[in-house]
């Protein structure tokens, strides 16, 4: 298990003791791309783009989650930016100029070579709910979706995905791999909540699966559908008994419920995916429901874990290593104890007082000035997303216990010839560390630096096993070739 090193230490790791393999690292365009993609200068939405998507140039996210809206609701929504368009005009029409933001910056992701795209759901198109609305109303059905309206449903989230597949424009062809039809199921998402939302029971999320399984089916469309985008950890092995009692269906328990189902495991992307908040709580609950979340996974081998959305819940927008830290210790215990295959950020791009951005503006509507402001936690996902890319897989490497003083975790590449250790110093010292490999020969290592004063900057390489001297309150990311220890003998015959 990878956990935390004692100070000043050597880190022995071992690529031949494999745990999960990465999917992606991930953020969403909700809802701020509606706005920013048709209403910003083409230069500072190409910073942006370049920040999110550029290995080169910034983090190198290889996970892009397009999010498909139910159509504008000033109803009960007051909050542009929280609510937008859908390319439905009317049932089986649709208008594939519409969503212009979202699609410049769906654009700009495949240019920079994202290989990963989702679409997700919160609400379904008004049209097709049981109140006319994208939130729901208290105590109006198990779900706000019509019933009668599940099969229109799956169809208009596959003609969306069939056309991106076949668009004649050549950049706005995309292949999403995965289709996200329900988000955060189970939480009541009542007309107060000022965003788009719909709960969906079991029963429900069942309904709805394999309708769109049909569909897409039909369609001929290789995309995969994603589940369940569960609210927190917890609802993947626990039921959510306050909305049973109030809805009298069951809410919750995913795990048990959707792969022990065999009519439905078999139709389903092989990853289940839930929100990392309310598990970012360092003084040992972060880390036993982690540990509860690898362990449940356990009973379903061939299955993924995804960590498919998390920010921190709390206001006034935070740029220093503060919150980044934190940030860190997350992805750190998300990785190393609950085996997630993928991390997502929330949202990419935010313009609220609130730490739920890795990029943040004030701009609020055409005529106010385009600012952009990088947080240090968009560069300490970086220190992931930039290096451990699809298909790299997470490595033995032997360490300590708990989530203080230095974290480290190990990362090999598909065909195991470079290798990627991504240490946090939560401590206010330098603390000098040495790495190692066990049935490997390892090279030189290039430290990149997140810290105060550094955005994922480079240094010069640190020859193999001499330690290496991480800053105080930094995330340092050493990467370089591995190679086997027999093909390096062999070389040398």
């Amino acid at each position: 298990m990878q956990t935390t090193t004692p100070l000043g230490c050597t880190l022995v790791l071992d690529p031949t003791v494999r745990y999960q393999t990465i999917d992606h690292f991930g953020a969403s365009d909700c809802w701020w791309a509606a706005h920013i993609g048709s209403e910003w200068s083409r230069a500072n939405k190409e910073r942006l783009a370049d920040l999110l998507f550029s290995i080169e140039k910034g983090i190198g996210l290889s996970c892009w989650r397009f999010n498909l809206t139910g159509g504008y609701n000033h109803v009960t929504i007051h909050d542009p930016w929280r609510t937008g368009d859908t390319f439905e005009v009317r049932p089986g029409v649709y208008d594939w100029q519409r969503l212009p933001g979202q699609r410049w910056f769906l654009r700009a992701a495949k240019a920079r070579g994202v290989p990963k795209f989702l679409a997700f759901v919160n609400s379904p198109p008004a049209r097709m709910t049981r109140n006319g609305l994208t939130n729901c109303t208290d105590g109006l059905g198990t779900t706000n979706l019509l019933p009668s309206m599940t099969k229109a449903f799956a169809r208009y989230l596959s003609d969306i995905l069939h056309h991106f597949l076949s668009n004649p424009v050549e950049d706005e062809r995309i292949v999403f791999n995965y289709i996200s039809p329900v988000n955060e199921p189970q939480w009541e998402w009542n007309r107060g909540c000022n965003q788009e939302g719909n709960r969906a029971s079991n029963e429900d999320i069942t309904a709805i699966t394999v309708a769109l399984y049909q569909e897409l089916q039909r369609q001929k469309l290789p995309t995969q559908i994603a589940l369940v985008e569960s609210g927190n950890f917890q609802s993947l092995t626990h039921y959510v008994d306050w909305m049973e009692a109030k809805y009298k269906a069951r809410y919750g328990n995913y795990l048990g419920e959707l792969l022990g189902d065999p009519a439905i495991k078999p139709l389903l992307g092989p990853h289940l995916g839930a929100h990392g908040y309310g598990s970012d709580h360092p003084n040992g609950y972060l880390l036993s429901v982690c540990k509860q979340v690898a362990k449940a996974f356990a009973s379903y081998p061939g299955w993924a874990f995804w960590q498919t959305e998390y920010c921190v819940m709390e206001w006034k927008r935070d740029l220093s290593m503060e919150t980044a830290l934190r940030v860190a210790r997350v992805i750190h215990a998300d990785l190393a104890y609950a085996n997630a295959a993928a991390w997502n950020w929330w949202t990419a791009v935010s313009h609220y007082d609130y730490k739920d951005g890795l990029i943040y503006t004030d701009y609020q509507k055409p005529g106010d000035t385009e600012t952009i402001y990088l947080s240090k936690t968009l560069w300490v996902l970086g220190n992931y997303s930039r290096f451990l890319r699809p298909g790299w897989c997470r490595v033995h490497i032997e360490g300590g216990n708990g989530l203080e003083g230095v974290l480290a975790s190990a990362y090999v590449s598909p065909a195991g010839e470079r290798v990627a250790v991504v240490l946090t110093n939560t401590t206010d010292r330098v603390v000098p560390i040495a790495v190692q490999a066990k049935n490997a020969q390892l090279g030189a290592l290039t430290p990149y630096v997140t810290s105060a004063t550094d955005d994922l900057k480079p240094y010069a390489s640190v020859p193999p096993e001499q330690s290496y001297v991480i800053p105080p309150y930094s995330v340092v990311t050493l990467t370089g070739l591995l190679g086997s220890k027999i093909a390096f003998a062999k070389s040398k015959l």
